[in-house]
């Protein structure tokens, strides 16, 4: 059998055309060779399903399969449409583009590969069989492009003042069209400005453009432009807005105190945009700088705050005074006051701990005796008793009482009350208080 013994024309989308068709009516399509099928084909082919749409990512391998029954001698052929090109016939690549290949199961499952895809494979390919007349079948091959921000169209960093109007806007490619949001850096909330008396803050943004109608320090910082278009991966820009204002200082430890020969740290909490010239001044104007004696630190919270410290070591005499922390920048300056005190110190003794010794006089009691009418008793005057808050125990008062005999003694209360009664009547002759001795 001559398997190219005729010469048949590439088929035409628009007219329905097949490899069929005679030449002489599509003088301008190309030709090919086809096989002629011999008449004693026992049955015709057939397409067993359609030839599924496929997805390719730019840069990757797309595979178009087609699937047939019955082929047995006839040849089949991969067409792109849009172009009119033949691209495969039966097991030989047509096309000089070198990317494509083609491949087949058992003569049943023919494969169309096409490596390193682009955006011109987006389309419709055509799997056809040289029967008489032709048959054929189409599948679609998409190409996804992953997003791409276009710098051209994109903002860069801005720079605005504080209280002004900010629009910024992120331009992004890519197939399908992908969808731009906002955000900012570190989660922060984006303040699209007031809405009255309250703000209008939100965590993202979608679209195009981010407008902000009044921004203010709190709003400086990176915002992130996020395209997304679901073939990874996704992308982004920063773009960092900086909002300019004049310094602003705040001291929060206006005295300081601290001990002769001891370490001091004096602080200033600095909010500045652009960043200042800063400087600590004595208060003998004189601008202090790095070295044994001082060292000037300074830590950077966020973009515009900034912790200013001075620490004065072995602190003297002369070292005690007013400091100021000074800030300046194109848009204004501003001064801190801090006062250095001296802290005194106070010294306490501790309280001796030797024993000591403690005389308290102790009252004699002296009695004295009256002559009373036969058939009364004889009662005895006590003098120089001690009374019930003496510091002699309650047995030394018992003792004493049991000593003076033979007369019966009242009670407590009526000779405290005698005694006082006779105190100025005491004997001259009585004897002087004896001391007690107490060791403690």
């Amino acid at each position: 059998m001559d398997l190219f013994s005729e010469t048949y024309p590439l088929p035409n989308r628009q007219s329905g055309g097949s490899f069929g068709e005679n030449p002489q009516t599509h003088p301008s399509l190309p030709t090919c060779k086809i096989a002629r099928i011999s008449p004693s084909a026992a049955s015709e082919p057939y397409f067993a399903e359609p030839i599924p749409n496929t997805t390719a990512t730019v840069g990757r391998e797309a595979i178009l399969k087609c699937t047939i029954e019955n082929l047995d001698t006839f040849k089949v052929a991969w067409i792109k449409v849009d172009t009119q090109t033949l691209l495969t016939l039966d097991t030989h690549v047509i096309s000089r583009d070198r990317r494509l290949k083609i491949t087949n199961s058992n003569k049943r499952q023919w494969y169309l590969h096409i490596k390193d895809v682009s955006v011109l494979d987006r389309g419709y390919y055509m799997c056809q069989i040289n029967t008489e007349p032709m048959i054929s079948q189409e599948g679609f091959l998409d190409v996804m492009v992953p997003p791409s921000i276009l710098e051209a169209d994109t903002s860069t960093d801005t720079v605005v003042e504080e209280r002004a109007k900010v629009s910024l806007r992120c331009s992004a490619s890519g197939y399908p069209p992908p969808q731009v949001s906002w955000r900012r850096e570190k989660s922060k909330d984006i303040n699209l400005g007031p809405v009255g008396n309250t703000k209008n803050i939100v965590q993202r943004v979608e679209g195009e453009y981010l407008n902000l109608t009044q921004v203010t320090r709190e709003d400086m910082g990176a915002y992130l432009c996020i395209a997304k278009n679901g073939v990874p991966p996704s992308v982004s820009k920063r773009i960092l807005l900086q909002v300019n204002f004049s310094p602003k200082i705040k001291v929060t430890n206006q005295m300081v105190y601290a001990v002769g020969g001891t370490e001091a740290v004096l602080g200033c909490l600095l909010e500045a945009s652009p960043r200042p010239l800063t400087s600590w001044i004595r208060h003998d104007d004189a601008v202090l700088i790095n070295n044994n004696k001082f060292e000037i630190i300074e830590k950077e919270e966020d973009s515009y705050k900034i912790i200013m410290q001075l620490k004065i070591r072995n602190v003297s005499v002369s070292d005690f005074g007013h400091y100021k922390c000074v800030a300046k920048n194109t848009f204004g300056d501003k001064e801190g006051f801090v006062r250095l005190i001296e802290q005194i110190t106070t010294t306490t003794t501790a309280m001796s701990t030797i024993p000591y010794r403690v005389f308290i006089p102790i009252q004699r009691v002296v009695t004295e005796s009256q002559t009373f009418p036969e058939g009364t008793t004889t009662s005895k005057k006590e003098y120089g008793a001690p009374t019930t808050n003496s510091l002699r125990d309650e047995s030394q008062v018992v003792s004493s009482e049991k000593q003076l005999g033979p007369g019966k003694v009242e009670s407590r209360l009526e000779d405290e009350t005698q005694q006082r009664r006779t105190v100025d009547q005491r004997p001259k002759n009585a004897k002087k208080s004896s001391r007690l001795l107490i060791q403690f």
